[in-house]
């Protein structure tokens, strides 16, 4: 077995309207298009918020502060913006969006995205896949998962954003661990690319060379 994960996942927990929450969650938002379109910059916020605690750009005494992560929550909500009748559901929306974020902060970061193509996936497909996420986090970094459709993947929600803050490869399986509802979820990689209708995608943040 083969494990990859992020160094500090607490770093993601934070407490939230008097509850320990593994994750933040779009129902925090205040708007309610935003509470319904919001994973998406949901999940930029904590992979960018992860980065910046990593970083030193953001006091890791507000590490575990849900006000301050919805906070930045609405800012990265003008950044990663859903759209109407489907909310973010293109990889390289999220791409581009944190791509504007650090560039207007003038933050040496850069967004890496992988699509999954719907009908369209392969060995060579999963392989790349695999190697994507593993890539994101052994540089440290959660890794944004849009999944269209969740196939027969019972722990996923279709139509939806999440981090995955860790990976697990064994002879016959690859299982993340993503933070969801405000929950430690596991999923089978290979299940959902093995079964998803609709594909999706993944992102990260590296450092500019």
């Amino acid at each position: 077995m083969k494990e990859t994960k992020i160094k500090h996942p607490e770093w993601l927990q934070v407490e939230m309207n008097g509850k320990h929450s593994y994750g933040y969650n779009q129902e925090w938002y205040y708007d309610g298009w935003q509470v319904v379109a919001g994973c998406g910059p949901t999940t930029a916020t904590q992979v960018m918020s992860y980065i910046a605690f990593r970083d030193g750009l953001l006091d890791l005494s507000q590490q575990a502060d849900g006000e301050a992560a919805l906070k930045r929550m609405e800012t990265m909500f003008n950044y990663v913006k859903p759209r109407y009748g489907g909310g973010v559901f293109k990889v390289d929306w999220l791409q581009h969006g944190l791509d504007k974020f650090c560039k207007e902060r003038q933050l040496p970061y850069q967004a890496q995205a992988l699509a999954i193509m719907p009908f369209m996936i392969t060995n060579t497909v999963i392989k790349k896949a695999v190697s994507f996420v593993r890539a994101g986090l052994a540089s440290d970094s959660p890794v944004a998962f849009l999944n269209r459709h969740r196939g027969e993947e019972k722990e996923l929600y279709t139509w939806h954003w999440v981090p995955i803050v860790s990976m697990k490869e064994t002879d016959d399986d690859v299982t993340c661990v993503v933070y969801d509802d405000e929950r430690a979820r596991t999923f089978s990689l290979l299940y959902w690319l093995k079964s998803t209708a609709l594909g999706g995608g993944f992102s990260y943040l590296i450092k500019k060379d």
